[in-house]
This record gives structure tokens, C-alpha cells and sequence, in this order.
């Protein structure tokens, strides 16, 4: 590689990095106490696995195990395929770019749909910052729907409605009964008269310019038919959770949405519900067959998100990744929160993977496709034989401790670098090395989650929601000042004042 080709690669990653993240506590005593603990511990466990000769060890005892010599190829063989296609995505991502954002006089009209259920204060924060969003007000609007919450949220919504009623057109709607947000969200889109949808969740609030960035790519491009925010976590300052989960984010997004952009024109498989944009013109002929989705003769509730994604690509959209489209979103802050958003994120990814292979060996769009299939059999065969590998590690770390179990906790500080250095180029910030800690949870703590998501795919529900899909409940929606009524025509009233929904 030449030293200009090498310096146009560092450029490209460093580039882009957030300008708006926020160091939590960097240089708190406590802080720096705790990263140094983690540098010292990640050291310890490494020190020992080179003194106990962990590896070589490890890989004797299996090559003369009838048992688990079988296995020892498929993890080498499955290592092998794995280390190429994380550099493939490597290079990618270093080599996208976002879309410039387009001027104003080319900007469409844009109805923004916010699904809320028992969010609190919150929701009006998130729709208050979408009212000072900078965006043309001539070409938008605003649908917030409350999903039966049985809070404070809608009161929650009202209020802030009325605050800014001057300054966006936005239609407040309330429904009497949970139905989740695949169902509410149908509604908003069936209202919407913008020629892009976009949707931000309840608990998210976007920067500023993140609206036109969103829409740049469907702009310059009418085969996009979806564009995926840049998710950031809102309460990194909240605990440990938050801190690690930045740090996924940050992977997940500038890492693996960034390659996915890159293949066959834009390929992104999941546009997050934080902040996503779609194609009237794509959703539209798809929408009843994704709000009736089924999976193993269920009703498929939840991962509306991957699933829109899905059914655009199979149409032969383009999906792209807009880095500079951000939005930060509210994380889990407990084990059990965040065991449960991952195993309704696992559910999702198994019934999506079959979902994508019913077409994704087609000719489902012009052009040549072999690093979209490529990507998706690496990730149908990661929903299962990692952790077949993981297994077997933990049983034997039981049996042989210093050798299987240093080798596994060697295996999650050297897993977790990548993560580390990824982070700390793009970000210029210490909390990388939550990177690590992120890679032990995950593994040690969380190392179940995706099996039991594999088994139970079937079950496919917000375990925050147990109603189940009946009939179509009534809707409630705000009336302007002097009208009685609720307004019920698919156009958006701007709203003077907030009266009671009836």
C-alpha cells in the first residue's frame, strides 16, 4: 500500500468522526479510576493466558479429542472466512461517504411519524426538537400517535403540541388500546401526505440538520427507497451499559451500516426506528404486507424496522446509511432491559435472515450482487455457530480453567480491540476501552441471549406489550381551537391550540 493510499484511508476514518460526542466523566478521579482498572485487567488476563500457554494448549487438548477435533476445524475454518469478511467490510467502510446534503429548493416534502408508548416526558422532548429540526415548514409535518399508553405520555404529547403548533404542522393522534408500533406506525403512514416518511422514536432526539440529511440520498438517487439515521446513545452518562452500548453503536453504525451501504449501490439491512427514512412510493405497496407479516404462523410484531428494510430491498430499492443524519436514542440502563431489547433484536434478525433468503439468491435488482450475498451468509451463519463454539469453551473452561478459561477471557479482551481502536480513531475518546468490557458482557453475560432467540423466534414480541392484535381500536385526535370534533381527514391541520381528545 503507498503512503497516499494509506493517508487517504486514515482521512476517510477519521474524517467523520463525531464532533458532538460528549466525554462522560473522562476526567472524574472515578473515572480514570475505572479505566484504569480495565486496562490492568484486560493486561492480568492476557499475562496469564501467555503463562499458562492457554492457546496452545487448548488447541493440543481438542486436536486429540475425537469429539472435538470435528469442531476445532469448523471454528478454524469459520475463523478463516470471518477475519476476510471483517476486512472486506473494513475496507468498505473506510471507502463510503456520506451524501452531501442537498439545497433547500431540492428538499421534498417530508411527514415525520413518532410511535409513543408509556414514554413520559420524553416524547415531548423528542417532539420539540423535531419543531426546531431546520427544515423547510411549507414541506413539513409531524404525526405523533400514542399507542394506548397508560402513563403521563399523552398528556405529554398535548402540551408539547400546543408549544409548537406555531411552528410545524403536526397532528397528535391517541389510541385507546395498545396495538404496537408496527400497527400505530401503519396508521401515521396511511395519514401521511409527505412524499418521505420518516420515522423517530419516542425516546430519540435528532440533531438539528438531521432531517435534510436523511432525505439527501433519496434526492440524488430515486433507487434509494430507504436511508438509515446514525443512532447514538442519549444517556451515556446513565451507568456502565450506556458507556458499552456507545461504543456498539458506534460499530454498528459507522462500522457495519457504512460497509453495508457501499454493497451492490446501498444494501443496508435494518434502517433503526431512532431515525429512518423511506420512499412514499416504495412503502406504500408494501405496507398491508408488512403490517400482516407472519413468521411460523404468528403475527410478526416485533423488528418493524428490519422488516420495512426487507421488503424495500426484496422490491430492489436501494437502502443507503447516512452518517451525518444523527440521532441520539435513550439506551437500556439495567441487565434486564438490555437482555430483553437484545432478544427481541435476535427474534427479528432470525425471522429477517428468512425472510432475505426467500429472494436474495434472485435477481432481485439490477446489477451484480455477490457481496450482499456474500454479507448475508456470513450473517445467517453467525446467528448459530458462534455459539456452538461458545458452548463448548464454557464447558471446558469448567474442566480445565487455566487453559480453556483464560483462553476465553484472552479471546474477549483481543475480541473487544477492534471495537477499541475503531472507536477511539473515530471518536479521539478513552471510553473505547468500553469496547472490552462490552466484548466480556456480551459474552460471559449475554452469551445466551442470541440461542434463545434462535429457539424462540416464533415469539415475536416486545415483552413490554402483551395485547394481542384485534380490532381496529378508536383513534382519537387533537382538534384546532373552536372545533368540537376531531378532525379525521388524511390532511394535517396545523394545530393553534390543544383540546381535549374525545
Amino acid at each position: 500500500m503507498s503512503a497516499a493510499t494509506f493517508n487517504g484511508l486514515w482521512q476517510a476514518i477519521t474524517s467523520a468522526r463525531s464532533v458532538s460526542y460528549r466525554s462522560v466523566g473522562a476526567r472524574t478521579p472515578k473515572d480514570l479510576q475505572l479505566k484504569l482498572g480495565i486496562i490492568l485487567a484486560s493486561c492480568a488476563v492476557c499475562g496469564l493466558a501467555l503463562y499458562f500457554d492457554s492457546a496452545r494448549q487448548a488447541m493440543r487438548i481438542m486436536w486429540n479429542s475425537p469429539a472435538l477435533k470435528p469442531l476445532m476445524i469448523a471454528g478454524a475454518s469459520y475463523a478463516t472466512f470471518s477475519v476476510a469478511w471483517s476486512f472486506w467490510r473494513f475496507a468498505l467502510a473506510l471507502m463510503y461517504r456520506p451524501v452531501p446534503t442537498v439545497r433547500d429548493e431540492r428538499l421534498p416534502k417530508i411527514t415525520v411519524v413518532v410511535p409513543a408508548y408509556n414514554e413520559g416526558a420524553l416524547v415531548g422532548d423528542t417532539i420539540r426538537h423535531l419543531a426546531r429540526a431546520d427544515y423547510p415548514r411549507d414541506r413539513y409535518e409531524i404525526i405523533v400517535c400514542d399507542d394506548g399508553s397508560t402513563d403521563d405520555t399523552w398528556r405529554h404529547i398535548q402540551k408539547a403540541a400546543s408549544e409548537v403548533a406555531d411552528l410545524v404542522r403536526i397532528l397528535p393522534l391517541h389510541f385507546d388500546e395498545n396495538r404496537g408500533k408496527r400497527w400505530v406506525l401503519w396508521e401515521g403512514f396511511r395519514r401521511a401526505t409527505g412524499e418521505i416518511f420518516i420515522t423517530v422514536d419516542s425516546d430519540s432526539l435528532i440533531e438539528t440538520d438531521a432531517l435534510k440529511a436523511v432525505v439527501s440520498p433519496m434526492v440524488e438517487d430515486r433507487q434509494v427507497g430507504g436511508v438509515a439515521g446514525n443512532v447514538r446513545v442519549l444517556n451515556r452518562d446513565a451507568g456502565i451499559i450506556p458507556r458499552m452500548l456507545s461504543v456498539r453503536y458506534v460499530m454498528t453504525f459507522d462500522f457495519k451500516r457504512a460497509a453495508q451501504s457501499m454493497m451492490g449501490g446501498g444494501s443496508v439491512l435494518c434502517c433503526a426506528g431512532a431515525l429512518a427514512a423511506y420512499r412514499k412510493k416504495a412503502v406504500l405497496p408494501i405496507l398491508d404486507a408488512w403490517l400482516h407479516q407472519t413468521y411460523l404462523g404468528g403475527h410478526a410484531r416485533a423488528g418493524e424496522d428490519h422488516a420495512m428494510t426487507n421488503f424495500l430491498l426484496k422490491q430492489g430499492f436501494k437502502v443507503k446509511f447516512q452518517r451525518t443524519a444523527r440521532v441520539y436514542t435513550k439506551s437500556p440502563t439495567t441487565y434486564a432491559g438490555l437482555a430483553k431489547m437484545f432478544l427481541r433484536w435476535g427474534r427479528s434478525n432470525v425471522r429477517e435472515t428468512v425472510h432475505t433468503a426467500s429472494y436474495i439468491f434472485t435477481r432481485f435488482r439490477p446489477g451484480l450482487q455477490i457481496g450482499v450475498r456474500y454479507n448475508f451468509i456470513n450473517c445467517a451463519i453467525g446467528l448459530a455457530l458462534p455459539y456452538a463454539f461458545l458452548g463448548t469453551a464454557v464447558v471446558m473452561s469448567f474442566i480445565y480453567p487455566t487453559i480453556f478459561g483464560l483462553k476465553l477471557l484472552a479471546a474477549c479482551v483481543t475480541g473487544g480491540l477492534f471495537s477499541l481502536g475503531f472507536f477511539a480513531v473515530r471518536e479521539r475518546n478513552s471510553d473505547c476501552l468500553f469496547g472490552i468490557v462490552y466484548s466480556f458482557y456480551v459474552t460471559l453475560l449475554l452469551g445466551w441471549v442470541w440461542p434463545y432467540a434462535l429457539l424462540t423466534s416464533h415469539k415475536s414480541v416486545w415483552m413490554t406489550r402483551d395485547k394481542p392484535v384485534g380490532a381496529q381500536p378508536s383513534v382519537a385526535m387533537l382538534a384546532p381551537a373552536g372545533k368540537k370534533e376531531a378532525r379525521s381527514q388524511l390532511g394535517l391541520p396545523v394545530v393553534k391550540s390543544v383540546a381535549a381528545a374525545s
